[in-house]
């Protein structure tokens, strides 16, 4: 385990038996992530299967026709998202693949997407203390696997936030390398009013994890490089939101109950010293 800059630690595991096992116990993982800190995991997860998640995803895109309407959270879609935010006003330009039906998928695919997916399920069960499994509840928190594509030339997600029930703690594994694959872009957070930039910190294999009411974002790839949908160049994630669609939205304001709660607990530590 090692901090590498303010408020960003780094934190060994080994990928065994297709669980990410990390070098400190699971219940010191989520302390560091409450505190809060943004905690990145090296997963180990192999690059031919990251790449292969990929690869995988592109070939499903180019048979499954863009999502249009509405988002239904029933289905597999892909959807090219350019559009504010209307409860958070939080501008966005990125390619969404969502598979909130992933056991429907073929099989071949489906055991690619799993690869990567039941790890961080399984990761994020041990950290958070439930034993969720993938499939459709609708009227209650469910899983929502997503790949995530940013496309060079000005991609990017605009500041925003999540109640941080029942999710806890997001998570974002890095489908491709930093300075080989794309050389802008890295999400970015606020934590006691200093920034934390993770750009050029997370590798391959990576997966960043975060106290889930924190305002975050991911800042623009560089519009250097000539903007296409097509051109698979740029930064590729894959995040495991769990959330009820159909429950309450995020506020308009940002969630800063973790702040308070710093201040309280800092406030009664001082007058305890008295």
């Amino acid at each position: 385990m090692k901090e590498v800059a303010k408020y960003l630690i780094k934190v060994d595991a080994e990928f065994k038996d297709g669980k990410i096992v990390p070098e400190i116990p699971y219940d010191e993982v989520m302390r560091l992530v409450n505190e809060p800190n943004i905690v990145i995991i090296k997963t180990g997860i192999p690059q031919e299967t990251l790449a292969k998640v990929i690869a995988g995803t592109r070939d499903w895109a180019t048979k499954t026709p863009l999502a249009e309407g509405p988002d239904t959270f029933d289905n597999n879609q892909h959807k090219q998202r350019l559009h504010i935010a209307k409860i958070q006003q939080a501008p966005q330009l990125f390619h969404d693949h969502t598979f909130d039906a992933l056991l429907d998928l073929d099989a071949e695919f489906q055991q690619t997407l799993l690869s990567v997916f039941d790890p961080m399920r399984n990761f994020w069960n041990s950290l958070t203390g439930n034993n969720e499994s993938f499939g459709i509840r609708k009227g209650e928190p469910y899983f929502h696997p997503q790949v995530t594509h940013y496309p060079l030339g000005g991609s990017f997600f605009g500041r925003h936030w999540h109640p941080l029930n029942p999710q806890k703690v997001g998570v974002i594994l890095a489908l491709n390398q930093y300075g080989k694959d794309y050389t802008s872009g890295g999400t970015g957070y606020v934590i006691n009013d200093h920034i934390v930039e993770t750009e050029g910190y997370q590798d391959m294999g990576d997966m960043i994890l975060f106290r889930y009411d924190l305002p975050h974002w991911v800042s623009p790839s560089s519009f250097a490089d000539r903007f296409s949908w097509e051109d698979p160049a740029g930064r590729w994630v894959s995040i495991l939101p769990f959330y009820n669609p159909w429950g309450t939205p995020a506020e308009k304001d940002e969630p800063q109950g973790w702040k308070t709660h710093i201040q309280a607990a800092k406030s009664a530590t001082s007058e305890a010293a008295v």
